[in-house]
């Protein structure tokens, strides 16, 4: 049972996520978290969240998916005493220097928003080449309606906070 403190906490996540229009795709909404960054206590409570999570669970190497996910990885990375890279989004796909990933390595992959998932499991399916070990995927906002993390299953999902 969650504390009403931390329901309102959460309350408050939800209410600074913004929507726009996307652009590719006309009639379905675009999520900006934004807002989480520029409030200093709700990025306290998301990176809090996070590291409590993960403090003891040997994580290796954080990759952040794209430069939306490095204001949360950074932090993760920091706490984790681990490393950080980067994954770059493409037309043709992500980017990653797959010689930067030992063999074995436990990773941890961070997303901004988690909606339909096709992107982060075409990065989990770079990890994998890594021969990594993709611990779990940590999001800061899933949208739950969009069941992506059905589409990443069987990786397992985290998120700060849930839109439904």
């Amino acid at each position: 049972m969650k504390s009403p403190a931390l329901r309102s906490t959460r309350d408050r996540l939800l209410g600074s996520i913004r929507t726009i229009e996307s652009a590719r795709r006309a009639g379905e909404p675009n999520y900006i978290t934004d807002g989480i960054y520029q409030d200093g206590q709700l990025f306290r409570f998301a990176c809090a969240d996070i590291n409590e999570r993960y403090q003891r669970r040997r994580i290796e190497k954080v990759i952040a998916y794209d430069s939306a996910a490095l204001p949360l990885a950074a932090p993760l990375a920091y706490f984790a005493g681990c490393g950080l890279n980067v994954i770059q989004p493409t037309g043709r796909g992500p980017i990653l220097d797959l010689e930067s990933i030992p063999q074995g390595c436990r990773l941890l992959l961070v997303a901004d928003v988690l909606h339909r998932g096709s992107q982060l499991a075409s990065a989990a399916t770079i990890l994998r080449q890594s021969k990594g070990e993709l611990i779990e995927i940590v999001t800061l906002l899933e949208i739950a309606s969009a069941k992506g993390s059905e589409l990443l299953s069987p990786i397992s999902t985290y998120s700060v906070c849930s839109l439904r």
